[in-house]
């Protein structure tokens, strides 16, 4: 009877534990949220807009002075009008040609639209982690609650048996039977319990929230998805931010061409100095000075060359994705029909099995019945009943995948 003591100081702790439900929908928006890497992804987005700063900025002008021929001896104070000392102070100022800037904050523009639809595209992959982990402590949830129950049930069965065997009405080499069993339902509970606080843990790390927080609501069936795969496809093609960024990075590669066709355009520097003879330093002369290089051998043909063909890499980057995205769709949207079959068959199952069980117990209790079809039954109970859990969460994760890989909001997303 100890076993027993020990298994109902177990059930009384874990119990507490299964406080308010974590819903899907608030687990998604406390991931996007606080999650430790989409915080860093967002980061390193925003650091796009830093090159916008960079390429609103104009040439900075270049301020020189020289001191030539200085009498050291006379301190400056030349004694002859004749001294050659010069003192001469020169600003240039570059200017550039051909629309530079203009290039350069349309490039810095387009690539920030691209950062912000690779973050989104990250985030959408990180999303599958999530789905995993949630709908794995769900599972494990489930699992712990079932284990529980069917302990107490045989805990009732065990009862009836030696009530049974006191009566004479249940043979020794029976009652023992049924009471090694009950070492199977014990290593079930804690085993499941042992998983449960492990992937709780990994829920929580993900959600950056205490362990604590973490508490499953009840598994329910999944609503059908009525939506088919061409209207999947077509959707995702136009909204999937893979799809979007791929788009995006044509513009940045077209506009980086324009860039480095304009940075073939010479700039031209113009200057302005003042130069002051000893030994009066007075009456300054002023002289303008212009200067623009001469663009015989290197008009910038090789980065225009380049930058073509990244323009060109990134249109046949668009074709890839917009296939792979299609292709994704099809395979998600047959597993999923696949997993609505396997939870339809799932539920005939698990109503038979535990239709049977009843029986069986029922003949035990009042009748006689064989130890090992009794046993069988329930086991075979315990299969279904724990295939059935996973059936549906199966069906759960394969529904939102469908939805990941077509573009659509785990948040509040209707089916039809």
């Amino acid at each position: 009877m100890r076993i027993f003591h020990s298994i109902g100081f177990l059930l009384i702790s874990i119990f507490p534990a299964f406080g308010d439900s974590l819903s899907f929908n608030t687990a998604v928006e406390y991931f996007i949220e606080h999650n430790y890497d989409l915080q860093i992804a967002h980061q390193e987005a925003d650091k796009s807009k830093a090159d916008l700063t960079t390429a609103q900025r104009r040439p900075n002008p270049v301020l020189s002075g020289s001191y030539d021929y200085w009498d050291v001896k006379h301190h400056f104070h030349d004694v002859s009008d004749s001294a050659s000392a010069l003192a001469t102070v020169h600003i240039d100022h570059p200017i550039e040609l051909g629309g530079k800037r203009d290039r350069r904050i349309e490039t810095a523009n387009a690539s920030i639209v691209y950062a912000n639809n690779l973050f989104d595209e990250t985030k959408r992959e990180q999303l599958f982690t999530l789905i995993d982990a949630y709908y794995q402590v769900q599972a494990d949830e489930a699992d712990l609650r079932n284990a529980i129950a069917n302990h107490r049930d045989f805990e009732d069965l065990l009862a009836i048996a030696q009530a049974k065997y006191n009566h004479g009405f249940l043979s020794e080499i029976d009652l023992e039977k049924l009471q090694l069993q009950i070492i199977d339902y014990d290593k079930e509970v804690k085993s499941n319990n042992a998983s449960l606080s492990a992937d709780t843990e990994a829920l929580a790390l993900l959600l950056s929230m205490k362990t604590d927080d973490v508490s499953m609501p009840s598994i329910v069936s999944p609503e059908p998805f009525l939506k088919s795969v061409n209207e999947l496809i077509s959707y995702a093609q136009q909204n999937r931010p893979d799809c979007l960024a791929a788009q995006q990075n044509i513009k940045v590669s077209n506009a980086s061409v324009e860039l480095e066709k304009a940075n073939a355009i010479p700039d031209i520097t113009v200057g302005i100095e003042t130069e002051n003879y000893a030994p009066t330093y007075g009456g300054p002369l002023v002289g303008i000075s212009a200067a623009i290089p001469l663009p015989i051998y290197d008009r910038n043909e090789g980065a225009i060359q380049r930058s073509r063909i990244t323009a060109l890499q990134a249109s046949t980057q668009q074709s890839k994705i917009l296939q792979q995205a299609a292709s994704e769709i099809r395979q998600s949207f047959i597993q999923y029909q696949s997993q609505q079959s396997i939870y339809t068959s799932m539920q005939h199952g698990f109503e038979s099995a535990k239709k049977l069980k009843e029986k069986q117990e029922k003949i035990f209790s009042l009748k006689g019945i064989s130890v090992l079809e009794l046993l069988d039954a329930q086991k075979s109970y315990r299969e279904y009943q724990k295939n059935m859990t996973h059936a549906i969460i199966d069906l759960h994760i394969a529904t939102q995948y469908l939805k990941l890989y077509s573009g659509l909001s785990l948040i509040n997303t209707k089916a039809d």
